[in-house]
């Protein structure tokens, strides 16, 4: 699974929601670049909810045990991620990221050292590498952006959705069109929250403010992605994922859905390795 889509739907999904629902099956198509459309099928009930993701991924939160399973269709393997797993990683990659900001103190008082040193260089070669050092820096200060879009509400699989554009620098960019209309069951969602602010919580440092400043200013997005595009940036490479639900069923889901599939191979948490 991409990270950047891992961490981010964690992120989208920490909203508020009723406290009262049916059990919800969503089927979605989604693409992925040029790559030929997927049905994907989530199911959401109070304790437990199995979102499929693009890629061949899905997650299963089991609200009741605080587990989160996430399943590799394609490499036919799973691993499951506990509270305990979280904070053991939030305090090693918290260790990590203060010697990171050590460094990049460093970095920034041999950065001064160079402007004193560029006084003296030709006036066209000082402004290459003024422009060069601004770069970088606009690149480590990516600021969060998110805004309702101008565009008239839509229609999608029956429920009006608002569209909202979330940008992070130049990196990520997500147009989501949300719909407030449908009731979902929310303690798998508290579930979800609650991993969303274990990750922030390992973020720490500078990716812990950028998460912090994304939950701050999605508080005023309500609702449930009926639709959703984006677009990601990174060395020099783009993905573009779309996804748009289909078909909205409410019923009981079967017990089966919060299982893994038969066969599957249990590994080892990455991070648990990490910590």
């Amino acid at each position: 699974m991409r990270f950047t889509t891992f961490s981010s739907a964690l992120a989208m999904l920490a909203l508020t929601l009723p406290a009262a629902a049916e059990d919800l099956t969503i089927v979605s198509k989604s693409t992925h670049n040029d790559e030929p459309p997927i049905t994907l099928t989530s199911y959401l009930s109070s304790d437990h909810a199995r979102m499929a993701q693009p890629g061949g991924n899905e997650m299963i939160v089991d609200a009741k045990a605080g587990e989160f399973t996430v399943i590799d269709n394609k490499k036919k393997e799973y691993y499951v991620v506990t509270k305990a797993d979280l904070d053991a990683m939030a305090a090693t990659l918290q260790k990590r990221m203060a010697e990171s900001e050590v460094q990049m103190q460093k970095a920034q008082a041999e950065m001064k050292k160079n402007e004193e040193a560029m006084k003296n260089m030709p006036p066209a070669l000082r402004e290459k590498m003024q422009a060069a050092m601004q770069n970088i820096g606009g690149a480590m200060a990516a600021s969060v952006d998110v805004q309702k879009s101008a565009a008239p509400a839509r229609k999608v699989a029956g429920y009006t959705c608002e569209t909202w554009i979330i940008s992070i620098g130049e990196v990520s960019k997500t147009e989501d069109c949300r719909t407030t209309e449908l009731t979902l069951p929310p303690g798998s969602y508290e579930a979800f929250r609650q991993f969303a602010e274990s990750f922030k919580a390992m973020a720490g440092g500078s990716m812990g403010k950028s998460m912090s400043a994304l939950q701050e200013k999605m508080k005023d997005v309500k609702g449930f992605t009926l639709a959703s595009t984006t677009t990601v940036k990174l060395l020099g490479k783009g993905n573009t994922d779309v996804t748009e639900v289909t078909e909205i069923k409410k019923g009981p889901v079967p017990a089966s859905a919060w299982k893994v599939p038969e066969g599957y191979k249990k590994v080892a948490s990455p991070m648990s390795k990490m910590s």
